[in-house]
């Protein structure tokens, strides 16, 4: 009996200390369940973070491509609307030239219709006055037919009038109406400025030019006489002639080449003589005797 007992209190102290370790066992576990479960509030916690900063971070980043993409577009718009700006004013230029260029044209065609119509009629001022608006008319602006016509209408009358100032300018040289010879003789070179004769006639405007005191007129006439023109007739009186409108301009130099040659050209010239004592008055010093 008394085993027994021992036998059953031995059981029961066995079952009590395993009631006991069960029980630490069931409060250590409920100590980790509890740590944990904070742990997973915790990592909860910072995923909760973390995505709400992604989230931040990606409308962060919508926003400034929208911003950015919005620029882009406003800055494309204002680049183009400037290019319009700048066509619409280059075509505005462009028909602005158009009308003055529209109007020009028609300014000149009827000025050449009225000196078309004037050529061949009036009195010879009137004519001659044609033949000045004749030759103002721009050609560029008319039609080729227009130009043709004018030229063709023009030439005989040109001619007819240059010739008729020729003839009116030696003559009045010849009476020693050097004026009237200056201003007839100028006429026909404005009229026809490539008239055959007229490099022949320049000696005479020359002349009348240096008679008038007109020394640059004399002097450029008298040179184009001597350049160009193909005779010797009155050469040596025109080297004589051109040295003295040197002098008049102040132009030693080619004045005294002038004289030293027609000189050398002409020494048998009845106008040698001259042209020695006036290249020799040149050659002496300032107020030598």
């Amino acid at each position: 009996m008394e085993k027994e007992l021992a036998e059953i209190r031995k059981e029961i102290i066995e079952a009590r200390n395993l009631v006991i370790k069960n029980d630490n066992l069931l409060k250590n576990l409920g100590a980790d369940i509890k740590a944990f479960g904070k742990k997973q509030d915790g990592f909860e916690r910072k995923q909760l973070l973390s995505a709400a900063a992604a989230y931040l971070a990606i409308a962060v980043l919508a926003s400034g491509g929208a911003f950015f993409a919005a620029k882009g577009y406003v800055a494309k718009a204002e680049n183009e609307a400037a290019s319009l700006t700048t066509k619409a004013a280059e075509a505005t230029e462009a028909a602005r030239q158009a009308r003055e260029e529209l109007v020009a044209s028609r300014e000149a065609s009827k000025a050449a219709l009225t000196a078309y119509q004037k050529l061949e009629g009036g009195s010879p001022a009137e004519r001659e006055a044609a033949v000045v608006a004749l030759q103002a008319v721009d050609r560029s602006r008319i039609s080729r037919l227009e130009a043709n016509a004018l030229d063709d209408r023009g030439r005989n009358v040109i001619q007819q009038l240059a010739n008729e100032k020729l003839e009116s300018g030696k003559n009045a040289y010849r009476r020693n109406d050097f004026k009237t010879a200056v201003a007839d003789l100028t006429k026909a070179a404005q009229i026809w400025p490539d008239h055959p004769a007229m490099d022949e006639h320049a000696f005479f405007l020359g002349s009348a030019a240096l008679e008038t005191r007109n020394f640059a007129v004399a002097a450029e006439n008298l040179q184009r006489y001597l350049d160009q023109f193909k005779g010797r007739t009155n050469k040596d009186y025109a080297h004589l002639l051109l040295g003295q409108a040197y002098e008049a301009l102040g132009n030693k130099d080619k004045a005294e080449a002038t004289l030293r040659a027609g000189m050398d050209g002409y020494p048998s010239s009845q106008f040698y003589n001259n042209m020695r004592r006036r290249l020799s008055a040149l050659r002496k010093p300032a107020g030598a005797e």
